[in-house]
């Protein structure tokens, strides 16, 4: 930042000293004898001869007979203190003859001069004859045309001398005469500068238009970002600036004259404010007090609003007033970039060190244009450095911005992914939950009913049995009631299998399967004529089995339950095969008879609850179904074979629990 002001000083003291070793005016005459065009442009400043409420043509100055007092008056300036009974600020109308001798150099090198604007038209005579003219030159507002225009005059002294004559007029603004630098120079060095003028102010006008539409389209994606529209906004009035000073390149690709270059001049300048202003409250907020943007924003928008209807003398007059709005606006600008500092806002070093040296830069221009110093015009150096940093501020807190939507996103992704599981959790219970209640609804249905079939069965039976006197008649209704209840007893086992099954956690235990086996073939040895069913069992179990003993239990129980209750005893020898295998951490239970067998249309049902193969009384429907629910809460799979006549063979792989632990 020392360096930057240090640059900004220097280029100030440089343009103060710019023109120590030209040649000066002194009482109408610049002697140019001895002066080498290498050295660069000659500005025209000085003092020249002054003839107010007068046009001289050159006849008037070479007539020696005729003696005339001659008056001067400072070159670039305004005429307005050198007009009688008149002070700086009263509006100073009328027209006035300015003249200048040259002394030129012995060479043969073309000349040109380079005229800026003059407020507001004039002629320009050169050893006696019109070179130029801009507007309409009179002596009176009604024979006044403005016109305010940059133009180059290509010069030819005559015998190393020029002789120029200036009428100009003023009835429009409340400062006239020749108020900008008048340059003089070979044709080559007066058509670069202008070349490289309007070159630079075509491309900071294209530069900043760009930035604008760039910073603007931010907004329509980021549209509580307001410091990217208000800086957007200041590339535009900084590009429609660029476009009307200097060399006023707006000339030069329309059609538009004079007054409305000088509107979009004015109406720039007056904008300028407010959205600077509002750029500020939005970058610093809890320093910009709101109620100050109360007081700028209507002030300035009066002084916009005049310059978009009002006439050209009123616009141009109140200039010196928002001058004061500005250094107003400055000061402040500078007390909340001061206290941005100290509560260690993000980019308010930057932006602070930027906007001083837009400031010095900003009164120095100020302070040429009135003519109060002459230096060089500094704005676009200032403004470069001023909008580079805010660039850069911008660009940090999108950058911010950018990185915090990045993490906001990851963290989102994060509980989408979250909630995507939940819901797949969620939708994997509610699937259950729906399938419970289903099942529910059908257990407790069908359940009431198998359980009050026994029950109306035995009291029938008791009501016969208490009218019968005959013992052997006495005995069959007792062994009626015995198959009744086993039944009985047989659906409620059944019931608390299903109800442990459902709502007991994995119990994790060494299974011993011989153990299993043999105790099931006890508890099942008198059921149905069991004792005239060939049991064969074979178990090898070449490894330590980690399951739940109790669960591995009910699958083997019902297994062989429903091994004998569909066994078939009309065969030769009815035969029930156990066959247990435990390797590769796996256990095969396998469980076939050669029973009665299942239809193949059955086969894809006899797993749901309550389905039976047949309309015989023994089943519950209650066994497979409970197989099935137990072997998948083990992580295992049930596979069946069957043959309607010739028996069914049921296969179920087991993983060991305690290996994938």
């Amino acid at each position: 930042m020392k360096k930057l002001f240090l640059g900004v000083a220097m280029l100030m003291l440089l343009s103060l000293c710019s023109n120590a070793n030209e040649p000066a005016i002194e009482k109408g005459v610049l002697d140019l004898s001895n002066y080498k065009w290498e050295n660069g442009l000659v500005d025209l400043r000085g003092e020249w001869e002054f003839y107010w409420s007068k046009f001289h043509n050159h006849s008037f100055f070479s007539d020696t007979a005729t003696p005339h007092e001659k008056t001067f008056a400072y070159v670039p300036a305004f005429w307005n203190d050198e007009v009688p009974d008149n002070g700086a600020f009263k509006p100073a109308f009328g027209y006035a003859t300015y003249r200048l001798l040259i002394k030129c150099p012995n060479a043969a090198n073309k000349l040109a001069i380079k005229f800026l604007t003059v407020e507001s038209a004039y002629d320009v005579y050169i050893n006696g004859k019109q070179t130029a003219r801009v507007g309409n030159p009179g002596v009176s507002a009604a024979t006044t045309t403005a016109d305010l225009r940059p133009i180059i005059i290509n010069v030819q002294p005559e015998n190393g001398v020029l002789d120029i004559v200036v009428h100009v007029s003023n009835f429009n603004n409340r400062v006239g005469g020749l108020w900008d630098d008048i340059k003089l120079g070979t044709e080559k060095q007066v058509e670069y500068r202008f070349i490289s003028n309007i070159v630079l102010e075509c491309f900071v006008a294209g530069a900043f238009f760009l930035t604008a539409i760039y910073y603007l389209i931010l907004y329509s994606s980021f549209r509580k970002r307001y410091t990217l529209l208000y800086f957007g906004l200041l590339c535009i009035v900084i590009f429609t600036r660029s476009m009307v000073v200097g060399e006023v390149p707006l000339y030069y690709i329309s059609d538009w004259g004079w007054s409305v270059a000088r509107r979009l001049e004015y109406i720039s300048l007056y904008c300028s404010v407010p959205i600077m202003c509002l750029f500020s409250y939005h970058l610093f907020p809890h320093e910009f007090e709101k109620k100050v943007l109360y007081v700028v924003v209507p002030l300035c928008s009066l002084f916009v609003l005049l310059s978009l209807v009002g006439p050209y003398y009123y616009y141009t007059y109140v200039v010196r007033y928002f001058q004061l709005i500005i250094l107003a606006t400055a000061l402040y600008g500078l007390y909340v970039y001061i206290k941005a500092c100290i509560a260690k806002r993000a980019g308010s070093i930057l932006f602070l060190s930027a906007f001083i040296i837009f400031l010095i830069t900003i009164i120095n221009d100020v302070l040429y244009v009135n003519l109060v110093i002459h230096s060089w015009p500094l704005f676009y150096v200032g403004l470069a450095i001023f909008v580079v940093k805010l660039s850069i501020i911008l660009s940090r807190q999108f950058s911010d911005t950018f990185s915090q939507l990045q993490f906001a996103n990851k963290k989102l992704q994060e509980t989408n992914d979250e909630l995507g599981i939940m819901n797949k959790e969620i939708e994997h219970k509610h699937i259950e939950l729906k399938k419970i209640n289903t099942e529910l609804d059908s257990f407790v249905n069908r359940t009431s009913h198998d359980l009050r079939a026994p029950i109306t069965s035995l009291l029938g039976i008791i009501m016969l049995a208490e009218q019968e006197q005959n013992p052997e008649t006495m005995k069959k209704y007792l062994s009626m009631q015995e198959k009744t209840l086993k039944r009985m007893d047989s659906l409620i086992a059944d019931i608390i299998d299903f109800s442990k099954n459902k709502r007991l956690d994995l119990e994790l235990k060494d299974v011993e399967f011989e153990q299993i086996v043999h105790d099931s073939l006890e508890d099942h040895a008198y059921l149905n004529d069991s004792q005239k069913i060939a049991k064969i069992v074979r178990i090898n179990q070449y490894e330590k089995f980690v399951s739940d003993p109790r669960r591995v239990s009910i699958i083997i129980n019902n297994l062989i339950s429903n091994a004998i209750k569909y066994a078939d005893y009309s065969k030769l020898q009815p035969e029930i095969h156990v066959n247990v295998t435990v390797v590769d951490n796996v256990a095969t239970l396998e469980v076939s008879d050669n029973g009665i067998g299942i239809e193949e249309k059955h086969l894809d049902k006899i797993f749901t609850l309550f389905y039976r193969v047949t309309n015989s009384a023994t089943g519950s429907g209650l066994g497979l179904y409970i197989i099935k629910e137990t072997v998948e809460k083990l992580g295992g799979y049930i596979i069946i074979n069957s043959t309607k006549g010739d028996g069914t063979s049921i296969k179920v792989m087991l993983p060991n629990i305690g290996y994938r632990l």
